[in-house]
C-alpha cells in the first residue's frame, strides 16, 4: 500500500528543506528559480513559461488571470469540489457555474457539463 498521509524523505530532501528555512526565505527563494528552470528544462520549455505556486488555491486564482478569463465569463465547477476553484473564479468576478457529479464516483460527467456550457463559457475548472 502506498501511505499517501505521511510523507517519506530521505537525507537529502531534509537536508534541502533545512537549507530552505535556515535562510528564512520560504517563498519565492533562489530554490524555487532553480526549480523553474530544471523544469522548464526537463519538459523542454522556456523558463518563462513556468510559474510554480505554493499552494493549489494560488495556481487557481493566477490561472484566471493567465487564461485571460474575464468579469462576467462563465467558468464551469462541479459541486463537489475544492473549495479554492469556486473562490478564484468568484474573486477574478467571473460567474460560477456550478455542474452536477456522478452520485456513484463523485466526478463530473461529459453530459452533466454539457448541460451548462453556454456561449460565455470561456473554462472548465475540473
Amino acid at each position: 500500500m502506498i501511505n499517501v498521509y505521511q510523507p517519506s524523505l530521505g537525507k537529502e530532501e531534509l537536508a534541502a528543506l533545512e537549507e530552505v528555512f535556515a535562510s528564512n526565505w520560504l517563498g519565492k527563494g533562489k530554490r524555487v528559480a532553480a526549480f523553474e528552470e530544471q523544469f522548464a528544462a526537463h519538459i523542454r520549455s522556456s523558463k518563462e513559461l513556468v510559474l510554480s505556486t505554493n499552494c493549489c488555491t494560488e495556481g487557481l486564482f493566477s490561472s484566471m488571470h493567465l487564461l485571460d478569463i474575464a468579469p462576467g465569463d462563465e467558468v464551469v465547477v462541479p459541486t463537489i469540489s475544492f473549495i479554492g476553484a469556486g473562490n478564484a473564479v468568484c474573486a477574478n468576478g467571473s460567474k460560477l457555474v456550478l455542474c452536477d457529479v456522478d452520485p456513484r464516483t463523485l466526478n463530473a460527467r461529459a453530459e452533466d457539463i454539457e448541460k451548462v456550457i453556454m456561449p460565455k463559457t470561456k473554462a472548465l475548472l475540473l
